[in-house]
């Protein structure tokens, strides 16, 4: 099984470096002492937990947001090197898919090919973006790899935001509109999809946004009904789990409040906490039924003293822990 692609920049580990307390004692390694880099084009992991970037915002510029996500999965990898690591086995850094010549609609599809693959070898990816649009792309792979070997498979998408991301596009994509173009693809091929939104700021989606999330029959959480009621939510999220047999886990971080995420494309005033977010993964987690995940819009551009950047390590390290 090859892999080529001229989108792909295999990894740098020269981005993973930080404290070294013990280089023998394994209960003392942090982060960039446990990943391993692999070049795709030489050597496909296998039954892993991979790491994939996307470095895109290209649909967050198209969408009137704050660029600068782009610089996001090198920076994470820059940026969460020294954390303590309390997993059991490694991980693996597999590089970059890289837009070129301003093109969106190439990349997502570069992006969906790479994810199917890496399915295919029994791995469980986690993608970095990215603006937000990084989640068609990786709909794709994860639509085309079941299409092939589970087609009467139940999707769950299940996407942590204070946005629906179901905005027209008219042609166009952009980062407002991935969870639309899902639904559409699903409805083109025949797939069984539902959509489950947490942390929905009222004030961010339209009405006509609420309408559509309505006629799609998006089951959704209010982030006032997360901070006030969580038990609550959990018990919905988890029946949304249980109707599913395989669940594509994705988390924008403008979700949380900015007092903790400043480094994001729109920043919220009123978000939820990490633990919220937190609690979600420990859910799907022990569901058995994540098939992959990505934590998208981190923003160096606006981040202070690396928060954000910690804050996805957080949630990665929850992920792959």
């Amino acid at each position: 099984m090859s892999f080529k692609s001229d989108l792909y920049r295999a990894p740098d580990s020269s981005l993973w470096k930080g404290r070294v307390d013990s280089e023998t004692d394994q209960s003392q390694f942090r982060y960039h002492q446990v990943v391993e880099t692999t070049d795709l084009r030489s050597s496909i992991p296998s039954n892993e937990k991979v790491l994939l970037g996307f470095p895109c915002d290209i649909g967050v510029k198209r969408n009137g947001g704050r660029t600068g996500a782009a610089e996001g999965p090198d920076y994470f990898s820059s940026s969460i090197g020294s954390l303590s690591w309390h997993g059991d086995d490694d991980f693996c850094d597999t590089g970059n898919i890289t837009p070129k010549n301003n093109n969106l609609e190439s990349a997502q599809q570069e992006l969906g090919k790479t994810i199917h693959l890496l399915l295919k070898k029994g791995n469980i990816p986690t993608v970095i973006g990215g603006g937000h649009e990084t989640a068609f792309g990786h709909f794709l792979g994860i639509a085309g790899f079941l299409q092939e070997t589970e087609p009467d498979c139940k999707i769950g998408i299940l996407n942590i935001d204070a946005h629906f991301d179901l905005r027209p596009y008219n042609g166009v994509a952009h980062s407002g509109s991935p969870f639309l173009q899902a639904h559409e693809h699903a409805k083109e091929n025949d797939l069984d999809l539902k959509y489950f939104v947490y942390g929905i700021n009222r004030d961010n989606n339209t009405s006509s946004l609420f309408k559509t999330a309505e006629d799609l029959d998006v089951r959704y959480c209010e982030n006032i009904q997360v901070m006030n009621s969580e038990s609550e939510c959990l018990k919905n999220v988890s029946r949304f789990i249980h109707s599913r047999t395989h669940i594509y886990l994705t988390i924008c971080l403008d979700v949380f409040k900015a007092s903790v995420a400043p480094g994001v494309s729109a920043p919220a005033w009123n978000g939820i906490d990490l633990i919220h977010g937190l609690n979600i993964i420990e859910l799907v987690k022990q569901s058995g039924k994540l098939i992959s995940a990505d934590i998208c819009e981190l923003n160096p551009s606006f981040d202070e003293h690396k928060k954000t950047a910690k804050l996805a390590g957080s949630l990665f390290s929850k992920l792959i822990g």
